[in-house]
């Protein structure tokens, strides 16, 4: 996955691809979002939220999908919102689980190894 192993140099120098990064991580922390609604929450234009929803959908990271509207719509397309994919779920999944093997690790060591440290882990 493009976005979060190694990127172009054109991408690290213009800071692409951490924009992307949160905008990613704001829809696992909140879910299901409307571009207007990551604007607000990460401080971008609706134009910008889209290209970086543009490339993370391009990558399998995110997918559109249609809002649920309850009672009558107003004018205009429907709002789409945007969601992870298994594959854009499963690449923070193994962060969390990575770092979770080291704390324990670290909690072991911490604790003096051996049966202390099982028994701190525990």
């Amino acid at each position: 996955m493009k976005y979060l192993g190694e990127a172009p140099q054109e991408e690290l120098a213009t800071g692409e691809r951490s924009t992307r990064n949160r905008v990613a991580r704001s829809i696992l922390d909140h879910g299901p979002s409307t571009v207007s609604d990551l604007a607000g929450r990460l401080g971008l234009t609706q134009a910008a939220v889209r290209r970086h929803l543009d490339a993370l959908a391009a990558d399998n990271v995110v997918e559109a999908r249609d809002q649920r509207v309850y009672g009558s719509r107003g004018r205009g397309r429907p709002a789409k919102v945007f969601a992870l994919t298994d594959c854009g779920r499963d690449a923070f999944d193994q962060s969390y689980d990575k770092l979770a093997a080291e704390a324990l690790g670290w909690i072991s060591t911490a604790a003096g190894g051996g049966e202390r440290g099982e028994a701190a882990v525990a």
